[in-house]
C-alpha cells in the first residue's frame, strides 16, 4: 500500500476530539520514554558536562585552523590533530614551567620559615604599634594554618584526580570528534528537527553561540590583560618569578573563589616587608585592586557584550556574575548559555508581536489624544495664542 502524504498531513492535524485511547497512551509512553532518556543522559554526563560543552566550543573557534589545515594537508583527521596540538602543547609547557618553578620556591619558603617569620615581625613591629612576640606567634599561627590547608587541598585534588583525568580527555575527544565529523552532526540534527520548529533552532544557533562565543572570547582577553599587566609589574618592581606570577594570573583568574588578588596580595606584602618599599607595595595593590574590579565589573562584560552582538552590556554582566558565582568556574560557560536560551525561547515565541494589539498602540494613542488636548486647549488661550 502506497503511503499518502497528504493523509499523514490530515493525521497530524486532527482535532483533540478524535484522539483515540490508543492514541493517548502512545502520547504518554513516548513522553515518557522520552523524560526517562533525557534524564539518563543528564545523569550519565553530570560530572563532564562543561568538559563536554567546553569540547564544542574550542572545536568551533579551531575550526578556521583545522579548515585551513585540512585544504592543504588532505587530511581531516591528522589536520585535526594537528590543529588540538598546536594548543594543547603550549598550554602544557608553560603550565609544567610554572609548576616546576613554584614547586621549588614553596620549598624554599617552607626552609626559612622562621627568617621569613622574624623579617615579618620586625617589619609589622617598625610600621604598626605592635609587639614583636606577639606578632610572631600570630605569624606562626598562619603558617600552620596555610599549611594545612594547603595539605587539605592537595588531598582533594588527588581524590578528584579521576575527574580530571576523565573530564581532559573527554574534552580532547570532543574537540576531535567535533572537528573531524561536523558535517554529519549537522545533517544528524537538521534531517531530525521538522520544519516547523527552524525558527527555534535559528534562534537558539544565534543566541545561544553568540553569547558562548563572547563570553569565551571576554574571558581569555581579559586574562591575558591582566597577566600582562602582572607581568609588567613584576618586572618595574623586581619581583621574583615575575614571569611565572603571570602565567598563574592567567590561570588562576578562571577560579572565582581565589582571583588574581592570590597573586598581588602577597607580592604587596613581600615588597612591603623585605624590600622595604611601601609605597612600591601600596601602588602594586591599587593596581591589582582595580584591575580585579574593573575587570568583574566593566572589562569582561563589556568585551562579551561587544563579541556575543545579541545581549548588551548588562544582560552579559548578569550571565557572567551569577553564572560563576552560581556555577563556581563552570558558570563561565552556563551563564551565558542559560541566557542564551531563555533569549532564544523568548525570542521564538514571543518575538513576533502585533502592533495592532499590543501596549505600545495603546501608550501611542494616549499620546496623541494628550498632544491634540494641548494643541486645542492653546487655540483657545488668548495668551498662548499670542493674541
Amino acid at each position: 500500500m502506497l503511503h499518502d502524504p497528504d493523509n499523514q498531513s490530515l493525521d497530524n492535524e486532527r482535532p483533540l476530539r478524535d484522539i483515540t485511547i490508543g492514541d493517548a497512551k502512545r502520547v504518554v509512553v513516548y513522553s515518557i520514554a522520552i523524560l526517562l532518556a533525557v534524564g539518563l543522559f543528564l545523569y550519565l554526563v553530570n560530572q563532564v558536562f562543561v568538559a563536554l560543552l567546553l569540547g564544542v566550543v574550542a572545536a568551533v573557534y579551531l575550526l578556521p585552523v583545522q579548515t585551513w589545515l585540512e585544504d592543504k594537508l588532505q587530511a581531516r583527521a591528522r589536520s585535526a590533530l594537528i590543529t588540538i596540538g598546536l594548543i594543547v602543547l603550549p598550554l602544557v609547557a608553560v603550565a609544567g614551567y610554572a609548576w616546576y618553578e613554584l614547586s621549588g620556591y614553596s620549598d624554599y619558603v617552607q626552609q626559612e620559615r622562621d627568617n621569613i617569620i622574624a623579617s615579618i615581625s620586625e617589619s609589622l613591629a617598625r610600621s604598626f604599634p605592635v609587639e614583636r612576640e606577639s606578632t610572631r606567634y600570630g605569624l606562626n599561627t598562619a603558617f600552620a594554618e596555610a599549611i594545612t590547608r594547603s595539605a587539605a587541598a592537595v588531598q582533594s585534588l588527588r581524590e578528584r584526580s579521576a575527574l580530571l583525568l576523565a573530564s581532559a580527555s573527554l574534552f580532547f575527544f570532543t574537540m576531535f570528534y567535533v572537528l573531524t565529523e561536523r558535517n554529519r552532526l549537522a545533517r544528524y540534527i537538521k534531517v531530525r528537527v521538522p520544519g516547523d520548529y527552524l525558527p527555534f533552532y535559528e534562534q537558539l544557533t544565534a543566541n545561544v553561540g553568540g553569547a558562548l562565543r563572547g563570553a569565551l572570547r571576554a574571558v581569555f582577553i581579559d586574562q591575558t590583560i591582566k597577566a600582562v599587566a602582572i607581568c609588567a609589574l613584576n618586572f618595574a618592581f623586581g619581583v621574583p618569578l615575575a614571569l611565572v606570577l603571570g602565567i598563574v594570573t592567567f590561570l588562576i583568574g578562571f577560579f572565582p573563589l581565589l582571583g588574581e588578588w592570590a597573586v598581588y596580595i602577597p607580592v604587596a606584602i613581600y615588597l612591603f616587608v623585605f624590600e622595604d618599599a611601601p609605597l612600591s607595595a601600596a601602588i602594586y595593590l591599587g593596581i591589582g585592586i582595580t584591575l580585579t574590579l574593573s575587570s568583574t565589573l566593566f572589562l569582561r562584560p563589556k568585551l562579551a557584550a561587544a563579541n556575543a552582538e545579541h545581549f548588551n552590556f548588562y544582560w552579559m554582566l548578569i550571565a557572567l556574575v551569577a553564572g560563576v558565582y552560581t556555577f563556581s568556574i563552570p558558570g563561565i560557560v552556563l551563564g551565558p548559555a542559560i541566557l542564551g536560551f531563555v533569549k532564544a525561547v523568548m525570542d521564538t515565541f514571543v518575538g513576533d508581536v502585533n502592533y495592532e494589539t499590543s501596549l505600545l498602540k495603546e501608550e501611542r494613542e494616549a499620546q496623541s489624544e494628550e498632544s491634540e488636548a494641548v494643541t486645542i486647549s492653546a487655540s483657545f488661550d488668548p495668551e498662548q495664542s499670542g493674541l
